[in-house]
C-alpha cells in the first residue's frame, strides 16, 4: 500500500511539473516577442535613419493611377490581412485550444504573418488587430496563454513602426480595423477590464503616436454635421488627399456605444467607428463589417459609398465561390489569410486581386 501511495505521488509530482513546464513555455512565448519586437523596432529605426532604406514604388501594388482626381476612397479595393499581428505559437497551446474548443478551430491557428514593415513593403495597405489591455498597456495578441504568439505585441511600438513608414515612403492611405478584445481573461491574471479610461487612453495614443498621419472623423465633418449623410451624400475623399494616412477603424461590438459617447459629433475620436447591417443607419455609420459575403446587403451599403469590410475566407480554407461573390458585392475591404503578408506560406498559394495586385480600382 505505501509503494502505491509512494508511485501515485511521484506519478502526480511528475504530472504537476510537466504541466507546469508548459505553462511556463507558453507565458516565456509573450517576453520572447517582446524582447523580438524591441530588437526589429532598433532595426527599423536605424534603417530609416541612415537612409538605407528602399523607396517603395506604390504604382506597383496598384492598377490606377494614385494621382487621378476622380479616385475616392471607396472607389478602390483593397487586400486585408486577417490578424496581422499573428506568429505561429506552439504546438502545445494549439492542443490545449482543440481541448477546450475542437480540434477543427485549433488547426485554424495554424499561421502567421510577417512583421507590418515587412507586409507594408509588399503592398498590404489593411490590417486586422485584436487589441488587450494589459497592465495598462495596449497589447496586439489572438488568444490570451494559448495563442499569444505575435510579431507586435505592443501597441504603441506598432504605431511607432507605421508612422516611420509613413514618414519615409508615399503610400495609400492604411485602414486599420482595431478589435477590442475581452474573452479569455482568465487565462491572463495580469489582463486589465476595457474600461471609459482605456478607450480615452487608445484614443490619445493613437493620435499623440501617428500625428498628422491619421486621418479621424474630424477631418470630414464638423460639429455641425452627420458623418452618415455626409458620406452618402458626397462620399469619401479622393486617393491623392489620403497619401501617407492611417485610419483606424473600431471593431463594431461592446465598445460602440461608450466610445460614441466621448463625443457624438466626432470631433474627439481618433478612430472612425464602424458599423453592422441594420435597416436603420447609425450617425456614425461609416465603415461596415460584413464577415459572410452577403452580395446584396453588401452591394446595398457600397451603392450609399460606405466602406465595407468582408472575408473571402476563414480557417485557412479558401474557397473560389465566395472570392467570386465578394469582388461582384463591390466590398472594398477583402480580408484573406492567404495575403503575401503570410510568413509560412507558399508563393503559388498566395492570393492577388487583378494582375497580382493588393488593390485595384472598383469597375463600374
Amino acid at each position: 500500500m505505501k509503494k502505491l501511495l509512494k508511485i501515485t505521488i511521484i506519478t502526480l509530482s511528475m504530472l504537476i511539473i510537466f504541466f507546469l513546464g508548459i505553462i511556463i513555455r507558453l507565458v516565456l512565448v509573450r517576453t520572447i516577442d517582446i524582447n523580438k519586437q524591441e530588437k526589429h523596432m532598433e532595426m527599423i529605426r536605424e534603417l530609416y535613419e541612415s537612409g538605407q532604406h528602399d523607396d517603395l514604388d506604390e504604382s506597383n501594388f496598384v492598377n490606377f493611377d494614385l494621382d487621378n482626381p476622380s479616385v475616392k476612397l471607396d472607389d478602390i479595393r483593397m487586400l486585408a490581412s486577417h490578424n496581422s499581428y499573428k506568429k505561429v505559437g506552439p504546438a502545445i497551446g494549439r492542443f490545449f485550444v482543440g481541448l477546450g474548443d475542437s480540434f477543427a478551430e485549433a488547426r485554424a491557428l495554424n499561421y502567421g504573418y510577417q512583421s507590418i514593415t515587412d507586409q507594408l513593403n509588399l503592398g498590404i495597405r489593411s490590417f486586422e488587430f485584436d487589441l488587450r489591455f494589459r497592465n495598462g498597456v495596449f497589447e496586439l495578441t489572438h488568444v490570451p496563454l494559448v495563442d499569444q504568439s505575435s510579431q507586435a505585441v505592443n501597441f504603441e511600438l506598432v504605431l511607432e513602426e507605421i508612422k516611420l513608414f509613413s514618414e519615409h515612403q508615399t503610400h495609400l492611405p492604411i485602414i486599420i480595423l482595431v478589435e477590442v478584445k475581452d474573452d479569455w481573461m482568465m487565462l491572463d491574471p495580469f489582463l486589465d477590464a476595457f474600461d471609459q479610461n482605456a478607450l480615452t487612453l487608445l484614443d490619445e495614443l493613437i493620435s499623440t503616436k501617428l500625428q498628422t498621419y491619421v486621418y479621424k472623423p474630424s477631418h470630414l465633418i464638423d460639429e455641425t454635421e452627420v458623418l452618415s449623410d455626409v458620406i452618402m451624400n458626397d462620399g469619401w475623399p479622393v486617393i491623392s488627399d489620403l497619401l501617407n494616412q492611417t485610419i483606424f477603424v473600431l471593431h463594431p461590438g461592446n465598445y460602440t456605444a461608450p466610445y460614441y459617447e466621448m463625443d457624438k459629433t466626432l470631433q474627439k475620436q481618433s478612430m472612425f467607428i464602424g458599423s453592422y447591417y441594420t435597416e436603420i443607419l447609425p450617425s456614425y455609420a461609416s465603415f461596415f463589417v460584413q464577415n459572410d459575403v452577403d452580395v446584396e446587403k453588401i452591394k446595398t451599403l457600397v451603392d450609399q459609398h460606405f466602406m465595407v469590410r468582408t472575408r473571402i475566407d476563414s480557417n485557412l480554407h479558401f474557397s473560389q465561390s465566395r472570392f467570386l461573390d465578394a469582388m461582384e458585392s463591390g466590398a472594398q475591404i477583402l480580408t484573406t489569410d492567404f495575403s503575401i503578408g503570410r510568413s509560412d506560406l507558399s508563393i503559388e498559394d498566395v492570393i492577388y486581386l487583378e494582375n497580382s495586385k493588393t488593390i485595384i480600382i472598383k469597375e463600374d
